[in-house]
């Protein structure tokens, strides 16, 4: 067995055990490990995720993430395997075909959120395939400044309301995703995280490198050295499909290549590539490793946790006794009984 086999077997247990509990709706009363991906409008989040996926994301102008998406990926050891399944609400769907993945999640959206609008309601994509890493992924909505026609004039305050909710959890590992062209002090989402004082729990993901201006290579290199804005995790950078390699359909793994040729051959940014801070399969490889650690470190506790809510429903069940009085006489003391444990 290859050591990547062997790390694969170590992952894989411990996200079935978290998806597994999140599907039972444990997430309700207890915090479970989760890695949360949040960015501005236009970061280039939903670009890092294809990326991370395989799989083409809703895109276009304006926000288009507009509700909490849970990306879970497995790694198939079936040769050429895909498979997708979607749900949300009460839906439950199979897609079978990768070019569908991007058509399914609007159509939740546009279930659950309206045209314009943003749901707090999650939609779970599970993508199964040869070629995807062990990874769950939460993408909320980005962060939008100014709103467009038809959207509500506080929209703003709803997606960062929402991304409060997820990030100030302590079991969340938090993804502030940001381009490399604009000035990282002005971006929205990594404030959020220092303001809440999560800096010790957040990774910077650096996006677009290619479209630095010459002679601010320097100062991104400042960023990803941790020398701007300091973050325990530190920061990466990568570089995913550009507008042309869209619309042109370049295939992921060409994309792969691309970016890796861009690094070995930039005069500035093949420094992060060398140390372990660039390019998509190794930020994969990091993700991995700092799931696994979190989740490590968080099963003791939430295992404390499930205990405790079992004691606390075991004493509330105690109360009931058996089973109803078969007594008429008994019937009131009964209900009121029962009454008074709902409140």
């Amino acid at each position: 067995m290859s050591l990547s086999e062997k790390y694969e077997k170590k992952v894989r247990p411990y996200l079935d055990l978290i998806d597994s509990l999140r599907l039972l709706g444990v997430e309700k009363d207890l915090a479970l490990p989760a890695i949360v991906v949040i960015g501005d409008q236009s970061s280039g989040k939903s670009s890092v995720l294809e990326a991370l996926s395989g799989v083409a994301l809703p895109r276009g102008s304006g926000n288009v993430t507009r509700c909490p998406l849970e990306l879970k990926m497995k790694k198939s050891r079936q040769e050429d395997f895909w498979h997708g399944k979607i749900k949300y609400r009460d839906t439950e769907r199979v897609i079978t075909d990768p070019a569908d993945v991007e058509r399914s999640i609007r159509k939740a959206q546009n279930e659950l959120a309206g045209a314009l609008g943003m749901s707090e309601e999650l939609i779970s994509l599970e993508v199964t395939s040869t070629k995807a890493p062990d990874l769950t992924f939460i993408d909320l909505p980005g962060i939008v400044h100014v709103p467009i026609d038809g959207q509500p004039e506080d929209i703003g305050e709803q997606i960062k309301s929402l991304i409060k909710k997820f990030i100030t959890k302590q079991d969340t590992i938090i993804l502030v995703v940001a381009p490399c062209n604009v000035d990282i002090s002005t971006t929205e989402a990594l404030r959020m995280a220092q303001e809440s004082n999560l800096t010790e729990r957040t990774l910077g993901i650096l996006t677009k490198p290619d479209l630095v201006d010459r002679g601010k290579e320097n100062e991104v290199l400042s960023v990803i050295n941790n020398k701007i804005i300091y973050l325990t995790k530190g920061y990466m950078v990568v570089r995913c499909r550009g507008q042309q390699e869209i619309m042109d359909r370049t295939p992921f793994d060409e994309a792969i290549q691309k970016e890796k040729d861009f690094f070995i051959e930039h005069p500035h940014f093949r420094m992060p590539y060398k140390e372990g801070k660039a390019t998509i399969p190794k930020l994969v490889k990091r993700l991995t490793h700092e799931l696994v650690l979190h989740i490590e470190k968080s099963v003791p506790q939430l295992k404390e946790q499930i205990q405790r809510v079992l004691a606390e429903i075991q004493t509330e069940l105690d109360r009931y006794n058996s089973e109803p009085p078969t007594d008429p006489e008994q019937w009131r003391d009964f209900l009121t009984d029962v009454s008074r444990t709902q409140k």
